[in-house]
């Protein structure tokens, strides 16, 4: 539904409306950050699946009619432990210089977090500047942009018998449901992932112009992999930004075929237990940290329930199986407490604030909100948030339960979007 807000000084929040909308909207993107923001921008208004005029918000100055500031939402689909999580991007955040400084981006994403509630997302996560979002409530939670540097001397020369079994060839439209079934079986090493359609695939291809080489088996004409391959520098590097092997002969002869054309080095997306980054380990890289995705959770006591399942198979898989107590979370200023019978997680309650202060009984696991995330998503264990966050205070009787309940788990995202071209 098309939202329109007044602000101050003759500037007006809205989503967008229509056609013109569209092109002042892409066109702000490409001037104030890159031709390429611009393209960006109406591809995915206009193509996007799932996307709606409602989730491109923009402020503009009546007085000139000139847009001064942009936001949208991106929609998508996560995998959480083999339950599915509505997810919003964060994304096109950008101000014009001349009227910075104004509140203008937290106006949005204030808007922004009215939408998530609304359209009931399970969580949002952005991949912003340093620190900055840290404000708005979002905490730095899972790997993102890190790869193995693997120098070619390095990969083994084939063997006559292993020469010509694989090729790369470009993908096309027609190759969209493989690709759909290589990623998902790709992805089943994680249990927090980005899902990805048979509609995304096709957007990628037709519209972002994703540069996807398909590992063709020669033997038998089938997909057997792919590949989503950076452009080359120099002739001395070449990056592979995103990888569907699931077998170690494959990644082999991906890296040789590649390092047949490339000089220096090769450099492999993670995630860190994908069969290519594993491989590349193997053969000596140097992994290049790249950052954290941050991730905001709107409704904790919602997300909670919401993950039940994976509670109650985590319970049946320990010495908790026939667990029936209470869990009080305290987030210091928002507790939240578990109802568990029989092993089966039977209600959420949000409790509002409960005093943790001294003398006070503030609940089994006091923690504060970020470090709750990092636990809560499987990103880090107590003991490692304990270098962090020193606040975090914990019952003794509770310390087993909490480990069986939130353990580290392998995640990584993967939700690409960009245009290519």
């Amino acid at each position: 539904m098309y939202y329109e807000e007044k602000l101050d000084n003759g500037l007006l929040l809205s989503s967008i409306r229509d056609e013109r909308d569209i092109e002042r909207y892409a066109a702000f993107n490409s001037e104030f950050n890159n031709a390429n923001e611009g393209i960006n921008s109406d591809l995915l208004i206009r193509r996007f699946p799932g996307a709606t005029y409602d989730d491109y918000l923009f402020i503009e100055d009546t007085h000139t009619g000139q847009v001064v500031a942009t936001i949208c939402l991106i929609p998508w689909q996560f995998s959480f432990e083999g339950i599915a999580q509505r997810a919003a991007q964060l994304e096109l955040v950008l101000s014009h210089p001349k009227y910075r400084r104004q509140g203008l981006v937290k106006i949005l994403i204030k808007r922004f977090k009215q939408m998530v509630i609304e359209c009931q997302y399970d969580l949002s996560f952005i991949w912003g500047i340093p620190y900055y979002y840290r404000q708005y409530g979002y905490a730095y939670c899972i790997e993102g942009s890190t790869f193995e540097s693997l120098p070619t001397w390095r990969i083994p020369d084939a063997l006559d018998c292993e020469t010509g079994a694989y090729k790369l060839r470009k993908a096309v439209l027609e190759d969209v449901p493989v690709l759909t079934e290589i990623y998902h079986n790709a992805m089943q090493s994680l249990q927090f992932y980005t899902l990805r359609s048979q509609e995304h695939w096709k957007y990628l291809l037709e519209w972002a112009k994703f540069p996807v080489q398909v590992v063709e088996d020669q033997r038998t004409r089938h997909a057997a992999g792919y590949i989503g391959l950076g452009k080359q520098t120099y002739n001395t590097s070449v990056q592979i930004f995103e990888s569907g092997i699931t077998n170690q002969e494959v990644g082999f002869a991906v890296l040789r075929a590649l390092k047949a054309e490339v000089g220096g080095e090769i450099q492999v997306s993670w995630p860190q237990n994908s069969t290519l980054a594993r491989l590349a380990r193997s053969l000596g890289s140097v992994t290049l940290p790249g950052g954290q995705w941050l991730l905001h959770i709107p409704d904790p006591a919602g997300f909670l329930a919401k993950i039940g399942p994976a509670f109650e198979q985590r319970l049946a898989a320990s010495d908790c199986k026939d667990l029936t107590e209470d869990l009080t979370i305290n987030l210091f200023r928002q507790a939240f407490r578990l109802r568990f019978k029989s092993g089966k997680l039977v209600g959420v309650d949000a409790m509002g604030f409960v005093d943790s202060s001294m003398g006070a009984d503030g609940g089994d696991l006091c923690i504060p909100p970020e470090a709750f995330v990092r636990l809560l998503l499987g990103y880090r264990g107590l003991d490692e948030l304990r270098d962090a966050w020193p606040d975090i205070v914990l019952k003794a009787k509770s310390r087993h339960m909490v480990d069986v309940l939130f353990p580290k788990i392998a995640s990584y995202f993967t939700p690409t979007y960009n245009y290519f071209g």
